[in-house]
């Protein structure tokens, strides 16, 4: 986790200092020693590189961590009631298509593709908590946009982008719709925006 999470936390000061414009950027306000601190992580916890590399050639070629991780990512998604089957299976299939890749990483020992194999597993492990977590609250009559910010997670992290597109998919608008409401999403459309 600490691969992405140091590094993320940079984006998410940066993007706070961003919203308060200059007054984020004095000393006046809290957004300066945000973004200071954001950077000690990365600092603290290595760089992505050295993590990545701890990932896949320690945790995954050496130890096989990668085995238990799928195990049991795949038995959260399982075991998980009122959780829509159809984005299920689309996330079982990401789960095992992430470890797989830090597998073949791991195993071939291609140094290069540390980062990409470390982030996909983090992103797999991402989904499927936000997916869990989704499907356990609106099950129980609350908020279900956790399964949203999931499938935003798959599409956009793990999925080809082409990046001269010109507007959004169908579910990006209805998701986007979704969150940005003041209201709680219900399962029911929650499920529907997710088979968009």
């Amino acid at each position: 986790k600490r691969y992405r999470t140091a590094r993320d936390n940079i984006r998410v000061a940066t993007g706070a200092m961003e919203v308060r414009g200059g007054n984020g950027y004095i000393a006046d306000w809290v957004n300066e020693k945000l973004v200071r601190d954001a950077h000690l992580g990365v600092l603290w916890e290595g760089t992505s590189n050295i993590n990545a590399l701890d990932i896949t050639t320690r945790a995954v070629a050496k130890l096989g961590l990668h085995r238990d991780l799928e195990d049991d990512l795949l038995e959260r998604i399982e075991t998980t009631p009122d959780m829509p089957g159809q984005y299920r299976g689309h996330l079982q299939n990401t789960v095992r298509a992430a470890i797989a890749l830090a597998d073949a990483v791991g195993m071939s020992g291609d140094q290069t593709l540390a980062r990409k194999a470390g982030s996909a597993i983090y992103n797999a492990a991402t989904a499927t908590l936000l997916a869990r977590e989704g499907a356990l609250l609106g099950g129980q009559g609350g908020d279900a946009r956790r399964l949203l910010l999931s499938r935003i997670v798959v599409d956009h992290r793990m999925r080809p982008q082409d990046p001269l597109a010109v507007g959004e998919s169908a579910f990006d608008a209805r998701a986007t719709d979704l969150l940005l409401s003041n209201e709680p999403v219900d399962l029911d459309v929650a499920e529907d925006a997710l088979t968009l």
